[in-house]
């Protein structure tokens, strides 16, 4: 066994982030709003009136203050595992120039990855060099490549098939293990 770990690439956080930064910007802005027309009224606004005498009503020991306090632990919990357990394994392995793959790896060696984004960036330039390929888009996932291609050609079945087979070819020149599953869909701009 070999005590090299294995490379890892967390998934991005930005969605989760700007999704919370937005509630609790959202949140600031309602308070400093209310506060603004508590100071300039002298009176709290009327949709809030129920509210505030609920609150009113309250203790710090009560079961409204409990259930409270436990969903802010549980959220921060979540938010807090969110943020350190690492994501999905993101990249594609690939193999060592003149490496075996079925060998066991050797201490101190290096992990060679390319990301999603650049295996359909080379799967997206060996389809436009296809005869045939007007324009295509791909999108890549760790275990499948998918490419929309749009050709002036009638016949797409045959460029279909033609296009699946070299960019699985170059691929494979590429070194990714395993092989991510190329598919196609061919449009005629007929």
């Amino acid at each position: 066994m070999s005590d090299v770990q294995r490379l890892r690439h967390r998934p991005g956080r930005a969605g989760p982030a700007i999704g919370v930064g937005l509630l609790l910007l959202a949140a600031g802005v309602f308070l400093v709003w209310i506060s603004t027309t508590r100071l300039l009224s002298e009176a709290w606004p009327r949709f809030l009136q129920d509210s505030r005498d609920w609150l009113t009503a309250l203790t710090w020991n009560g079961p409204e203050m409990w259930g409270a306090g436990a969903a802010a632990c549980l959220l921060g919990l979540i938010l807090t595992l969110a943020a350190v357990v690492p994501g999905a394994f993101n990249a594609l392995p690939l193999n060592a120039p003149g490496g075996d793959p079925d060998a066991p790896e050797q201490p101190g060696e290096r992990e060679i990855v390319m990301t999603r984004r650049g295996a359909a960036r080379l799967a997206s330039a060996r389809c436009a060099a296809i005869d045939g390929v007007g324009s295509v888009t791909a999108t890549a996932t760790a275990t499948r490549i998918h490419l929309i291609v749009e050709t002036p050609l009638h016949k797409t079945s045959q460029l279909r098939a033609r296009v699946v087979g070299e960019v699985r070819e170059q691929l494979a020149v590429a070194g990714l293990e395993p092989l991510p599953k190329v598919t196609a869909t061919v449009r005629s701009r007929s």
